[in-house]
């Protein structure tokens, strides 16, 4: 009983009318269609009506449904309303059978006319030879005629541009043949000199993408390894899982040497290295500085920048001195400016910075006075650290190794600067107030030159100044 409104949904619902209404929708599609063809008169169907008449039957049958869940043992009379709206469906019969009608003639028509056509031959096969009589028409049009010349002529043109391309590949070929054997013995004479444990092998050209370009393998322990790349799989032997940084750096290197020696117009270059050593292991330093002094004999110029000062004073040191000169870059305001660089005092020791900046005080008054007092501390104590080794601790300052030579005993190697001590004590009682540690006050504590010029060659005699 509970699912007897269902089935009359299911029966004489709107699933059902839908699938109706489309097929009377294809039916009027197919009607225009035909139209260009035979003479037709458009189909109709009261849809509307027939739609409202089932709504209504549908409506009675759900409440004879409705009653017989209500009462499920007792019988249910149709009722006047239901014998009504089901007559009303029945009598559609005859309104569908005359739309049935129609169509089946209609058909009728469509098929004699393609049984007609079919028996006056082929219809694509007649368009087909039509147009081939057109375009034979068209082939002696005077613009077309003209046309036909002038892709004839590009035609020869395009044979004689791929002849000149095939001979300029071959002679592309074969300069890239030579070059690349040149490269490779150069770029291996570099790695070699850089005492690299690999070497490239196999160099060859290719035209990816139309542009020269070349290719080659490592050799590492007579092993090929290909340069490899994002679509290699993890795991493979390649460029980047093979060397360090300081190899690939290496490689870079030497090919950017070996492309800088067979420039046939070296003689007439600057060349700028950009912290040539940087990136390199340090074993190569050497090795590093005697290429590029190699290249000063033959380039124009060699500009060398680097943040090592260390390997620009190595540079430097076997350079002839005359055409060596030391720069550095400097903040002047808010602008940039480039002057000479004293490349010794900057590679220099704390202890041997600070005895310059003394004597130089001490000889010739030069210096910033508050710099030059700030260097006598550091400068004993440098000097304290080297004659008595393993004495001093890293956080310990003039004024603790005063009180350890004050406590030493004679058996206590510092016992032997206890014949300085007034000395000491009395420079570092002297200059301890221009240090922030002992004086809040140090940057504006007032310097008398004379009186430091003299503490200066206090502190100088003991360690046999001046």
């Amino acid at each position: 009983m509970a699912q007897l409104s269902q089935r009359v949904i299911s029966a004489i619902g709107d699933s059902s009318l839908n699938l109706t209404q489309q097929t009377i929708s294809g039916n009027l599609t197919l009607v225009e269609f035909w139209k260009q063809f035979t003479k037709a008169a458009l189909l109709d169907f009261p849809f509307n009506e027939v739609k409202q008449k089932y709504a209504r039957l549908q409506e009675m049958s759900l409440a004879l449904s409705q009653k017989k869940q209500e009462n499920p043992a007792e019988p249910v009379s149709l009722d006047v309303n239901f014998s009504s709206a089901l007559g009303d469906v029945k009598s559609l019969g005859s309104v569908a059978a005359s739309y049935n009608a129609t169509v089946d003639a209609y058909n009728k028509g469509i098929n004699e006319l393609k049984t007609s056509v079919q028996r006056g031959g082929d219809v694509s096969v007649l368009k087909k030879e039509l147009a081939d009589l057109e375009a034979r028409k068209k082939r002696f049009d005077p613009e077309v005629v003209k046309a036909c010349q002038e892709y004839d002529k590009a035609l020869e043109a395009k044979a004689k541009l791929e002849a000149q391309k095939r001979t300029a590949k071959e002679q592309l070929d074969k300069y890239c043949e030579n070059i690349l054997i040149t490269y490779e013995k150069s770029i291996n004479e570099y790695l070699d000199q850089f005492n690299a444990g690999f070497r490239i092998v196999n160099t060859k050209h290719r035209y990816t993408g139309g542009t020269p370009s070349s290719q080659f393998q490592i050799d590492i322990n007579n092993c090929s390894v290909d340069l490899g790349d994002s679509r290699t799989p993890v795991g493979t032997p390649c460029f980047r899982t093979t060397l360090s940084a300081g190899d690939r750096s290496a490689l870079a290197f030497a090919f950017f040497l070996a492309a800088l020696k067979q420039d046939p117009q070296i003689n007439d270059m600057i060349v700028v290295l950009d912290d040539p050593f940087t990136s390199l292991d340090r074993f190569r330093r050497t090795c590093t500085k005697q290429i590029i002094h190699q290249f000063t004999n033959t380039a124009r110029q060699v500009i060398v920048l680097s943040h090592d000062p260390h390997f620009l004073k190595l540079l430097s040191e076997e350079g002839p001195v005359n055409d060596v000169k030391a720069l550095q870059m400097s903040k002047a305001g808010n602008t940039t400016v480039i002057g000479e660089w004293d490349i010794v005092a900057e590679t220099q020791s704390g202890y041997l910075k600070d005895y310059s900046t003394l004597l130089d005080f001490y000889r010739e008054r030069k210096g910033d006075s508050l710099s030059v007092v700030r260097a006598i501390r550091p400068f004993l104590e440098g000097m304290l650290r080297s004659h008595f080794p393993g004495h001093f601790q890293p956080n310990e300052w003039l004024g603790d190794f005063i009180s350890k030579i004050r406590a030493a005993d004679p058996n206590n190697g510092l016992s032997h600067a206890q014949a300085d001590l007034i000395e000491f004590e009395a420079i570092n009682d002297y200059s301890k107030k221009y240090h922030h540690d002992q004086n809040a006050k140090a940057d504006s504590e007032p310097i008398n030159s004379d009186e430091l010029h003299g503490y200066i060659k206090r502190t100088l005699r003991l360690v046999g100044g001046d």
